[in-house]
């Protein structure tokens, strides 16, 4: 530590690495954990905060970015927090309009339908100065921090963006965007080329400015081929068996994941039962713990504390066995 108590970039010291040391595949006293979308409606300070602006014009205010990250840190005892921002800030950088429509969800009025339509979009090369709130909101945020955990960065990844711009909004078939893979398959390419093309340098920037892990979205769907690019976590949803897992990726690669969000619906006592068997199948070394998706707007803030608790409790027994 440097005397001023600041590490190298000018940021507080880290004081609890747990979740660090966990994605680098060193001992842990415990098992870290941290929950998709733990800033989230299912808080009403949340609710309160968010209710004063709409969901965009909050993504794009960085003191109020900062107060959502914050929140659930304040509730539990969490092992990292992961930035209040949205994945579709990427195509409206890129020049397409979205809209979050109270009850439905985010929705594009004029999604991607021709290969044409690609000439609508921005130069990739300017997403990354269009998108300096979210920059800004992690350099702030990781001060107000003071080194308790932790800062999370993320970006959805490139066929998770292609399909909403393509649908216009969320879709359990996708199939507007496969259809686009089979009959427009150089369009396909130029696409995804286009959305990687912005995300490196939107991911790069949020490290820069102060993020300490980055977390692609949707990125699961081929354990193999992620464990040999290089990634050094991997996050799984609860489809997926951890011995499975643990067989595609290998010992080198840390996996996180993968309790059904579901089961924060059971009581706080079957809820620790769950953790337990999910920590003893994950088993201790090279594993942070994690809902398999994120948690839902009609959750009990004390059942989202059950798990946590709960993760921490029966891992220090694991390791103690």
């Amino acid at each position: 530590m440097e005397a001023n108590g600041l590490g190298p970039q000018g940021f507080p010291e880290l004081k609890n690495d747990t979740f660090l040391r966990a994605a680098w595949g060193e001992e842990t006293d415990y098992t870290p954990v941290w929950c998709m979308r733990q800033a989230g409606r299912y808080l009403p300070e949340f609710r309160e905060t968010r209710a004063a602006q709409d969901f965009f014009s909050t993504c794009r205010s960085p003191e109020a970015c900062c107060e959502l990250t914050l929140q659930p840190l304040r509730r539990f005892p969490l092992d990292a927090a992961i930035i209040f921002s949205d994945i579709l800030v990427v195509p409206q950088a890129l020049g397409m309009e979205v809209t979050m429509v109270p009850g439905k969800g985010p929705s594009f009025p004029e999604p991607l339908r021709e290969e044409q339509d690609l000439e609508r979009l921005r130069d990739p090369e300017v997403v990354a100065s269009e998108l300096g709130y979210v920059f800004q909101a992690i350099t702030l945020t990781r001060q107000r921090l003071a080194g308790r955990v932790p800062l999370i960065g993320f970006a959805g990844a490139p066929w998770t963006l292609m399909t909403y711009m393509v649908e216009g909004g969320g879709s359990s078939t996708m199939a507007q965007a496969k259809r686009w893979l089979y009959q427009r398959p150089q369009a396909s390419h130029q696409l995804l080329r286009i959305l990687t093309d912005a995300l490196v340098p939107y991911l790069v920037g949020q490290v820069a400015a102060g993020a300490q892990i980055i977390f692609a979205k949707d990125g699961h769907f081929a354990l193999e081929e992620l464990a040999q690019a290089g990634y050094e976590v991997v996050g799984l949803d609860w489809t997926v068996a951890p011995k499975k897992a643990r067989e595609c990726v290998g010992k080198t690669v840390t996996l996180q994941g993968n309790l059904d969000p579901c089961a924060l619906y059971a009581s706080e006592e079957e809820i620790g039962q769950l953790v337990k068997q999910m920590l003893d199948d994950f088993g201790p070394h090279r594993y942070i713990a994690n809902l398999g998706h994120g948690l839902y707007p009609d959750m009990d803030p004390e059942h989202v504390g059950a798990f946590v608790d709960a993760v921490h409790k029966h891992s220090r027994l694991l390791r103690q066995n």
